[in-house]
């Protein structure tokens, strides 16, 4: 015999329980597209700093700035990582940092040289099991171990003519297999 106080309590434990274990698994499927997302930006990134060490305007002219070829491998590198149309995921280009070499560094600090992106995203796409909580996500990609080409140059240069710096009216053929 049915007590009056119970009728629909199997209702209300129906969707109780359906709307968090709905919300459990949308947790799950957000937590899976977090990962294929930190998967993309991780490999746009990895391929931007590559671009970024590969990419400099030295062509054999020593009248090539250093900081206008630097810039011209961070624009490239830039390039790179926009063409993974990151914005559909909510990944934005002032995200991406690139750490830049510089001639006066040591050769532990190209350690650090090559390119990062910092991005956010929620733990939960509808707020209800974690809150509004996101989780901050970094993707490095410091392949920095060698210097450009115009650096390599110019320390090899350096190391044979004993000189500051070097130009074009020099008899040096520079050939070298890394610096």
């Amino acid at each position: 015999m049915k007590n009056k106080n119970q009728v629909g309590q199997a209702t209300i434990e129906f969707i109780l329980t359906f709307a968090f274990g709905l919300s459990l698994m949308l947790m799950i499927f957000n937590s899976a597209m977090n990962y294929a997302t930190g998967y993309l930006v991780h490999y746009a990134t990895f391929m931007s700093s590559r671009v970024l060490l590969t990419s400099d305007s030295y062509f054999g002219n020593f009248g090539t700035p250093y900081a206008a070829s630097i810039s011209f491998g961070e624009n490239r590198a830039r390039q790179a990582f926009r063409q993974y149309n990151l914005g559909i995921f909510g990944i934005q280009e002032n995200e991406f940092y690139v750490n830049l070499t510089d001639p006066s560094q040591s050769p532990g600090e190209y350690l650090t040289v090559g390119t990062y992106s910092r991005f956010n995203q929620k733990v939960d796409a509808l707020g209800r099991v974690a809150g509004n909580t996101e989780l901050e996500l970094v993707s490095e990609s410091f392949l920095g171990m060698e210097p450009t080409r115009l650096g390599c140059a110019m320390r090899v240069c350096q190391a044979i003519t004993g000189q500051e710096s070097c130009d074009s009216s020099m008899d040096i053929t520079l050939f070298d297999d890394g610096c």
